[in-house]
Parts: structure tokens; C-alpha cells; sequence
């Protein structure tokens, strides 16, 4: 299954030297995902928030910084396995502090505008607009 990163609907990225951290939402899942800045087409190693807690472990963040070396295509070097250890560890706050669900988006233009009157007096109003519902499958 393709997964696809809109980088305007991304809660967040940094550009960290070749590398290029995304914070966003993976299968409806807050998601760390770091993808080679300067090679199109290039694969990506990401960190769903399920997993988080294994990066905990020195042991299972060494080798997965060993395999996200091999997948984002950099030199298998311990100078390269740092470089990502700091960066999903420095992450990994920021991915829990994220909102757990991208924000909605709403049709062009409103329905109208609704106001809530106390005594005649205007309390509050909003527009009103509509929700775009996303593709669903059954």
C-alpha cells in the first residue's frame, strides 16, 4: 500500500542538513517521517508514534538508526548512525506533542452565518461551513 505526503498539510518539518523531518499523520497514526532531502524518489524511514517507545532502548534505536542508514541511502558510517539517533530522539517529544489527528478541512465558502442573541444583543456567530469528507472504503 503507497502512502503519499502532502508537505502542506504536515503538522510540521524541519530540514536538517540532507535529511528532511516530517511530522505528520501515517495511516491516521502521528508519524515521524524522515525522507533524503536533495533525491526525489528516494525511500523513507518512519517512526509511527506505536512504536516510539521502542527508540527508548539504546540497543533497538542503534540498529534502527543502522536501517534507516540503509533505507534513506546515506553511508553506513557511526557518524551517520548519530546524526539520525539525534534526530529521531531530539523528535520524539515534539511527534507526542503533535494533535493526534490533522486538523479539518472545510469547503470553499459558507453556508451561511449563524449568531447566538442574548436580549436582542448579539452574543456570538460563527459561519457556517462544511466539512470535505475524505475518500472511505466498505
Amino acid at each position: 500500500m503507497g502512502v503519499s505526503l502532502d508537505l502542506r498539510k504536515a503538522f510540521m518539518s524541519r530540514q536538517l542538513g540532507d535529511i528532511t523531518a516530517i511530522y505528520s499523520w501515517v495511516n491516521d497514526e502521528r508519524a515521524l517521517v524522515l525522507v533524503p532531502t536533495f533525491r526525489n524518489g528516494a525511500p523513507w524511514y518512519v517512526v509511527l508514534e506505536s512504536a516510539a517507545f521502542k527508540y527508548d532502548d539504546p540497543a533497538y534505536l542503534a540498529r534502527q538508526c543502522a536501517t534507516a542508514c540503509d533505507v534513506l541511502g546515506m553511508e553506513p558510517s557511526k557518524a551517520n548512525w548519530v546524526r539520525v539517533a539525534s534526530i529521531i530522539n531530539e523528535g520524539l517529544p515534539d511527534l507526542i506533542r503533535m494533535p493526534s489527528a490533522p486538523p479539518a478541512e472545510y469547503m470553499r465558502g459558507s453556508m451561511g452565518h449563524m449568531q447566538l442573541r442574548v436580549d436582542g444583543q448579539t452574543v456570538a456567530g460563527e459561519e457556517i461551513r462544511l466539512e470535505k469528507e475524505g475518500a472511505s472504503y466498505g
